[in-house]
């Protein structure tokens, strides 16, 4: 059964923000690039969005409702009919929603926070996404370096900023989602100590969520001497079970990290981490 609250709620660009895991600024650049359309758009500027507006931002190119798809054959006068009351009705409900979202714009100094629990459909959307893009033609992407048969490495650049940006914007997504990540390599130990300055990120994350962080962060595959990211995709579940939060941020095991900073030739770094 649809919840009625959910379906009407007109969301803030800051609330799809936190349900998507990416900045403010990535939602303005959706909305300059039709990639997310809003509801309404409120006399002082403001965007407001229906649950619709960010389905249709998960599910890109679905055009028919489970509703549309069969319809009793009437004769094209009843249709018009229905169709001129459907949108007067509709008209009618979304002026309401409109001067009910330029009331609370004026009177919130705040972002409220929302029960976690609508966010479960969301995160389903998000799974049935990572589902479908994960079916792909059986060839291996060119940036991919097996590393064994546990992990894959993945290089890619990404549309939401500098290196922090994307280090934030990882957590933020997982954590919105309840999925598992953890920083090794140079990120690792940044948080651990002060460092020389770096221009790659590496993270661990599970495979069935690689697709999801690809579209959230807006990452493109590149070669690895341009890329700014780097996910090592693996299924050892010890490397997520061993994690440590540092600083707001999850970060691998000590051995962990000291093992993987040695294997990719960094042994004074891992002198470091001692």
């Amino acid at each position: 059964m649809q919840d009625a609250t959910f379906s009407e709620k007109l969301y803030t660009s800051t609330e799809v923000a936190q349900i998507l895991g990416v900045s403010l600024r990535s939602i303005y650049r959706y909305l300059d690039e039709g990639k997310i359309n809003a509801a309404v758009k409120t006399a002082t500027g403001r965007h407001r969005f229906t649950k619709q507006n960010i389905n249709d931002f998960l599910h890109p190119g679905k055009t028919a409702s489970a509703s549309e798809v069969k319809k009793p054959a009437k004769t094209e006068e009843l249709e018009e009919e229905k169709e001129a009351k459907k949108e007067a009705k509709k008209e009618e409900h979304m002026a309401g929603e409109r001067e009910q979202a330029e009331k609370e714009d004026k009177e919130e100094t705040t972002v409220k926070e929302e029960p976690v629990d609508w966010l479960a459909r969301f995160r389903q959307a998000a799974e049935k996404y990572r589902q479908t893009s994960d079916i792909t033609s059986g060839e291996q992407n060119l940036t991919e370096e097996p590393v064994s048969e546990e992990s894959t490495f993945c290089y890619y650049r990404s549309g939401v900023g500098g290196l922090k940006e994307i280090a934030q914007s990882l957590d933020k997504a997982a954590k919105n989602a309840s999925l598992d990540y953890a920083f090794t390599m140079n990120a690792g130990l940044s948080l651990h100590k002060p460092i020389k300055p770096f221009s790659l990120i590496h993270a661990y994350i599970q495979p069935k969520d690689k697709s999801y962080f690809e579209k959230v962060l807006q990452l493109t595959t590149c070669p690895k001497d341009t890329s700014q990211l780097c996910f090592i995709v693996s299924n050892d579940v010890k490397v997520f079970r061993d994690r440590t939060e540092m600083h707001g941020l999850y970060v691998v095991s000590d051995q962990q990290l000291r093992s993987d900073l040695v294997n990719e030739g960094e042994a004074d770094l891992a002198k470091e981490l001692e």
